[in-house]
């Protein structure tokens, strides 16, 4: 169980490095993808650049705790995200409690139970 939970761990570092990419140098595309007009993409870019930084440093913190094996911090950035992933599958997209809450809340019940 403590394999699996470190893969989904790893797994939802490496989501949140892809939402650092697509909300900071994809965000012109992505925001095609979700049907902006282009003057919604260029009017939201630093809005999304800086979404997309959190995410980044969600990631590396996730990174750190894991490879000094501070569970501690683990568990904490983990309860973040799903936090976070509710809060965004409530007031944006539901789609967000797939993509972003489910794997934090998986990890963390693997880390839990293990």
């Amino acid at each position: 169980m403590a394999t699996a939970a470190h893969a989904l761990t790893l797994l939802v570092a490496a989501l949140h490095l892809g939402f650092m990419v697509l909300e900071t140098v994809g965000w012109s595309r992505m925001g095609r993808r979700l049907g902006m007009s282009p003057s919604d993409i260029e009017g939201s870019r630093l809005l999304a650049a800086n979404q997309g930084i959190y995410n980044g440093a969600v990631a590396m913190t996730l990174l750190w705790a894991l490879s000094s094996g501070n569970d501690a911090a683990v568990l904490a950035m983990l309860v973040f995200v799903v936090v976070v992933g509710v809060f965004g599958g409530v007031t944006v997209s539901a789609s967000i409690l797939v993509v972003q809450a489910l794997p934090a809340v998986l990890a963390l019940v693997l880390r839990l139970l293990g």
